[in-house]
């Protein structure tokens, strides 16, 4: 009934006021203030005698008389809990609900005709016994509509080859949690995100999976070859020795640069981005009074001649030397190259974007004078880290690195760990002062065995920790706005930087360099 959703609206919504200023008592005279402007703004209107009860009760407890009809006041001392029966109440044909009281909350019934107290769980006991853990770590929520809720269809929803990454909601009809408690608890430790919906089909049939790779059950032997680097265990908290192998090869060049590189648009992009990079150039410095240089020092002569004349000495410091300045800086780019740079995002390959932003990036960097190496990485298992190599620091920026670049294409997966301790290596080689690593990315640490969520989140915070320890500053650029959190353990506060839009890449590069320059 709509009259008696109106008051039971009421009630709670005076209900939470009194339990929010009685907590907060400092409230009062703000709520106060608003309660007398919200009551100014309601219009006076002749309404029907079951909606004018509704509003004469809403100006009453704003602060307003009190109701003058008999059914007015019941309804006002139903609202203020002095009666819980209201079969009394029952609205009229056309019965319109009151206009909001934007100071309370608005209360929704849940959506799809189901209502909150519906529960088909097939074991209610263990439902209404089951007790929150005294460990259990705080979330926070947020509701959202998902379309897998409602699908009725055969369609795959997942590749198994990655069933052991568990980020997203799937429609799995799922009535039924066969696994023990302590099982359920670990799961939801590792996942970053927990999906609930109200699905009302039943179960017609039940699968039960086993999966026996764990990490602590993966493989621990060590690998044979030339490039080998450890991976960390964050559970044992152990380095696993000689774990990853990688695979170095230069990048393939292509025979023709594709069109979107060549079009207008993009090289007029390119060209705003080298100018911006001009700027980050060192400048020239002037050096006065010195014993030699390119010119004469007007100030000093006249200085020198005086003193001469008054001392019978002078100095020879009469000449001013022009010097570049030098940043002394070595920067290796780590490029993430996996899978899911196929994905199209605002019409465009994710690939595309990097390629295009990597070509600005390159030429930018030539500008400066900056020594730099590209490289880019992907992954299949622990034996199988792919970097290939598209400038080495010893190569002067040419059409031909443009073309490697032109030439890239998404690989397999994402193992952070190893590509950064590689490139990390590389850097520490080159005599500089000062070295930084950038690495962009587009999503998290994954692959194929059992290095997901929080273990190669752990192993690529370590592998940054291991660069910062050798005096390397470490950068990381993603496109991933849901990242934020991840990309905060892996990189530090500060370490890291998100843009929200892909195709924002290619500009917000020279203002996170030259951040890092000047840092």
């Amino acid at each position: 009934d709509p009259l008696r959703a109106d008051i039971r609206y009421l009630q709670a919504g005076l209900a939470m006021t009194r339990l929010t200023l009685t907590a907060c008592p400092g409230l009062r005279p703000i709520y106060a203030g608003m309660r007398g402007e919200i009551l100014r703004d309601r219009r006076d209107r002749r309404l029907p005698r079951s909606e004018a009860a509704v509003e004469d009760a809403i100006r009453h407890i704003l602060g307003g008389p009190q109701p003058e009809t008999e059914y007015s006041r019941s309804v006002a001392a139903c609202i203020h809990g002095q009666a819980e029966d209201l079969s009394q109440f029952t609205a009229p044909h056309n019965y319109r609900p009151h206009e909001p009281v934007l100071l309370w909350l608005k209360l929704e019934s849940p959506r799809n005709g189901t209502n909150a107290g519906h529960n088909d769980d097939p074991h209610p006991q263990q439902s209404q016994t089951a007790e929150p853990a005294k460990d259990a770590p705080q979330r926070k929520a947020s509701r959202k509509a998902s379309d897998q809720a409602a699908r009725n269809d055969s369609l795959i929803l997942h590749k198994f080859e990655s069933i052991l990454s568990w980020t997203e909601f799937f429609n799995l009809n799922r009535r039924v949690e066969d696994d023990d408690e302590d099982t359920a608890k670990k799961a939801a430790d590792d996942l970053d995100e927990i999906s609930l919906t109200s699905v009302p089909q039943r179960a017609r049939t039940r699968i039960k999976l086993h999966l026996d790779l764990a990490p602590e059950e993966a493989e621990m032997e060590r690998l044979a070859g030339k490039t080998l680097y450890p991976e960390w265990d964050h559970r044992r908290r152990v380095y696993l020795p000689d774990y990853c192998r990688v695979l170095t090869a230069d990048a393939q060049p292509v025979s023709e640069i594709p069109d979107f590189l060549r079009s207008p648009q993009t090289q007029r992009r390119i060209r705003n981005v080298k100018r911006q990079f001009e700027a980050l150039r060192p400048k020239r410095q002037h050096l006065p009074r010195q014993i030699d240089g390119e010119d004469l020092d007007i100030e000093a002569a006249v200085a020198a001649r005086i003193e001469l004349k008054t001392t019978g000495e002078h100095s020879d410091r009469v000449y001013r030397a022009n010097r570049n300045q030098e940043r002394d800086l070595a920067v290796s780019i780590m490029l993430d190259t996996s899978r899911s740079t196929e994905s199209v995002i605002a019409g465009r390959q994710v690939i595309d974007i990097e390629r295009e932003a990597l070509i600005a990036l390159a030429w930018g960097l030539d500008t400066c004078g900056d020594d730099t190496a590209i490289h880019t990485f992907s992954s299949l298992r622990r034996d199988r880290v792919f970097v290939h190599n598209v400038k080495r620091f010893d190569e002067p920026m040419s059409a031909s690195i443009e073309a490697r670049v032109a030439g890239l294409k998404p690989g397999f997966y994402t193992r952070l760990g190893a590509a950064i301790r590689h490139s990390s290596a590389d850097l520490q080689r080159q005599a500089k002062q000062r070295r930084l690593l950038i690495v962009i990315t587009d999503g998290k640490p994954n692959d194929l065995d059992h290095y997901e969520g929080r273990h190669g989140i752990e192993d690529s915070h370590m592998a940054v920790r291991e660069a910062r320890r050798n005096g390397q500053s470490v950068f990381g650029v993603t496109i991933d706005n849901k990242a934020q959190a991840t990309f905060a353990r892996i990189f530090g506060s500060g370490g890291f930087a998100v843009i929200s839009k892909p195709e924002k890449l290619i500009s917000a590069l020279p203002q996170i360099y030259r951040h890092l320059v000047a840092g």
